[in-house]
């Protein structure tokens, strides 16, 4: 009886992570977050209060939402580092839109989201139908979209946005913050759209096997669209979050912000090859990051070593993803 309990444990345990393959993945990535706050915990002063774990949601809100986003767009087999102008280019129009124009708060919004879509379909067209490979894409958009936003905006600041764009960025509902709401809501349709739904697993399908998909009926350009639009959109959300927590919007908003954000993806375990997409993990690794960022500042380590330990990390986690996926790599 013994020997069966053994042997039955085992095969229950396989057919569960079977069924969940992105479980050992969650797994050492929560065990590296839970390792992170405890030796923050004894480092770093005031870790644990109610202010600075409030702050660290708050902040990683925004690398939550763009890593949702970058999580489908790397699960489609594609990259898109231009996100950080996408969001000077939608703050610049934002401001514009409602403090140099005057348009209603509601008007500026819309604007948003329409400069998030333009961006991103630019890249997904240029990716998918002028088949242009999508980092050549997004480094050449990454600069165009920038100069767009100084071409509008200068160097000029627009502050003093309307109270409801405010409470966005620093409102509570039932004392939560409203981003990280935002952020939730994010994942939970993030998680739902690539597990639950015929375009998500399409997206996986073409990021697994581009041939494959195609032969099996699946449009993969416009798979590959609907990525960088959902990219785009998301670009357009965390712009508004960010203008309103500074009640401010500046050209240069968002500039070098895609190392975080693909360092919290790749750390949360999404393939740079395609075919895996860990929206769970994404989230994890955005915590990971502000939690490093956070514990480094309140230990008293200086701004410099801060970038080099974020960027280190960066470096260590794609070499091993890279190593662990060399296969995949060469398809």
């Amino acid at each position: 009886m013994i020997e069966q309990a053994m042997i039955k444990v085992p095969v229950a345990l396989r057919k569960r992570l079977d069924a969940a393959p992105d479980a050992p993945l969650l797994i050492a990535t929560f065990g590296l977050l839970l390792l992170m706050i405890l030796v923050f915990s004894f480092t770093a002063e005031n870790f644990f209060s109610l202010s600075v774990l409030r702050n660290i949601l708050t902040q990683t809100s925004i690398y939550i939402i763009l890593g949702v986003g970058l999580t489908i767009v790397l699960t489609v087999g594609e990259i898109d580092i231009s996100m950080g102008s996408i969001i000077g280019l939608a703050a610049t129009v934002l401001g514009m839109t409602v403090i140099t124009w005057g348009y209603p708060i509601g008007v500026g919004l819309l604007a948003t989201f329409i400069v998030g879509v333009f961006c991103g379909f630019m890249n997904g067209f240029l990716t998918a139908v002028v088949r242009v490979p999508s980092i050549i894409v997004t480094l050449g958009t990454l600069t165009f979209f920038r100069g767009l936003a100084y071409l509008l905006g200068g160097s000029t600041v627009m502050v003093e946005f309307p109270p409801f764009l405010v409470w966005i960025g620093s409102g509570s509902l039932v004392g939560i913050p409203v981003p990280i709401w935002i952020a939730f809501i994010a994942v939970l349709w993030g998680y739902l759209f690539l597990k639950h739904t015929r375009i998500g697993q399409h997206l996986t399908a073409v990021g697994g096997n581009g041939e494959a998909a195609r032969l099996a009926g699946i449009n993969t350009r416009i798979c590959k669209i609907i990525a960088f639009l959902i990219m785009g959109v998301m670009s357009a959300l965390a712009t508004i979050i960010i203008v309103a927590r500074m009640d401010a919007s500046q050209s240069v908003m968002g500039k070098g912000i895609e190392l975080q954000v693909l360092a919290a993806v790749v750390l949360g375990g999404t393939s740079l090859f395609g075919g895996r997409g860990v929206i769970l993990g994404s989230l994890l690794g955005a915590l990971i990051l502000s939690i490093l960022q956070t514990g480094l500042l309140l230990s008293g380590v200086v701004h410099f070593w801060q970038l080099i330990a974020v960027g280190g990390l960066l470096i260590a986690v794609v070499a091993v993803r890279i190593s662990r996926e060399p296969a995949e790599g060469k398809t």
